[in-house]
C-alpha cells in the first residue's frame, strides 16, 4: 500500500469536513438551494447523503368554512297590527231557546209527603197528650169524690161537735182529700186542669180553717159580739161557694161528659 502524502492528506480532511458542514448547513436550510461555487458543488457530490427513513404521513385537514352570519340592527320601529274578528252572536227565537224542565211530579210528591209526615206526627202528639190526660183523670177522680165528701163533712155538725174524735175524724179527711187534690194538680198534663186541682184544694183547706175559727169564736171564753158573728158567718159562706166553684171547674176537667153543675 502507497502511503498518501500528509499535506495531501490534511487537504482531504479538511475538505471532508468542509463538506459535512456544508452538507449540514445545507439540511438545515432549503433543500433546493445550489451552491454558489464549483468547488462546494463538486464536494456536494461526493458526498454520501443518508436518506431519512422516517416517513411522515401528512394527514390531509378539512376546513369547513362557515359563512359569517351577518346582523342587521334596524333602528326602524315595526308595528304589529293585531286585527279582531268581530264575534257574531246568534240570538235564538224564544220557543227555541231549551228550558229545564221543572220536575213538578217530584215537586208535589215531596210536598205530600211532609204533609203526611207533619199528620202523622201531630197525630201521635194527640194521642199521646190524650192517653196522659186521660190516665190523669182516672187517678184524679177519686180525690175529686174524697173532696165532695170533705166538704158535706165540714158543713155537717161533726165539724163543730163538743166530740173532739169527731172533729179530728173530719180534720183527717179534709187533708187526705187536699193532699190527693195537689198531687193531681202538679202531675196534670194540661196546666188549667192542674190549677183547677190546686184552687181546689185550697180552697177546701180554707173552708175547714173558717169553720174550726166560727167554731172557736163560739165556744172561747168570752161572749162575742154579733159583728164579730156575722164576719165569721160570712167567711164561712165565702169559702164553701169557692170551694163549690173550684169542685165544679175541676169537675169539668176530670170527667167532662159526666159534668153536673
Amino acid at each position: 500500500m502507497m502511503r498518501m502524502p500528509t499535506a495531501r492528506l490534511v487537504y482531504l480532511v479538511g475538505a471532508v469536513a468542509l463538506v459535512g458542514g456544508l452538507g449540514l448547513a445545507g439540511h438545515t436550510a432549503m433543500a433546493g438551494a445550489q451552491p454558489s461555487t464549483p468547488a462546494a458543488a463538486v464536494l456536494l457530490a461526493t458526498t454520501t447523503t443518508v436518506p431519512d427513513t422516517t416517513t411522515s404521513t401528512v394527514v390531509p385537514t378539512t376546513t369547513t368554512t362557515v359563512p359569517p352570519t351577518t346582523t342587521t340592527s334596524s333602528s326602524t320601529t315595526t308595528t304589529t297590527s293585531t286585527t279582531i274578528a268581530p264575534t257574531t252572536t246568534t240570538t235564538l227565537p224564544t220557543q227555541l231557546v231549551p228550558s229545564p224542565k221543572t220536575p213538578w211530579g217530584l215537586i208535589g210528591l215531596i210536598v205530600v209527603l211532609v204533609a203526611l209526615i207533619g199528620l202523622v206526627i201531630l197525630l201521635m202528639v194527640s194521642r199521646n197528650k190524650k192517653s196522659a190526660l186521660d190516665a190523669w183523670r182516672r187517678r184524679t177522680l177519686p180525690a175529686l169524690s174524697d173532696a165532695k165528701l170533705s166538704r158535706e163533712a165540714l158543713m155537717s155538725p161533726n165539724a163543730v161537735s163538743d166530740d173532739a174524735e169527731l172533729r179530728a175524724a173530719v180534720a183527717v179527711q179534709v187533708d187526705r182529700a187536699s193532699t190527693a187534690l195537689e198531687q193531681a194538680g202538679s202531675s196534670a198534663p194540661d196546666p188549667a186542669a192542674g190549677g183547677s186541682a190546686v184552687t181546689a184544694a185550697g180552697s177546701l183547706r180554707g173552708l175547714a180553717f173558717a169553720i174550726e175559727a166560727d167554731r172557736l169564736l163560739r165556744h172561747g171564753d168570752g161572749a162575742p159580739t154579733g159583728v164579730q158573728l156575722a164576719q165569721a158567718d160570712q167567711a164561712r159562706r165565702d169559702r164553701d161557694s169557692e170551694l163549690q166553684g173550684a169542685l165544679s171547674r175541676l169537675q169539668a176537667h176530670v170527667a167532662p161528659r159526666n159534668h153536673k153543675s
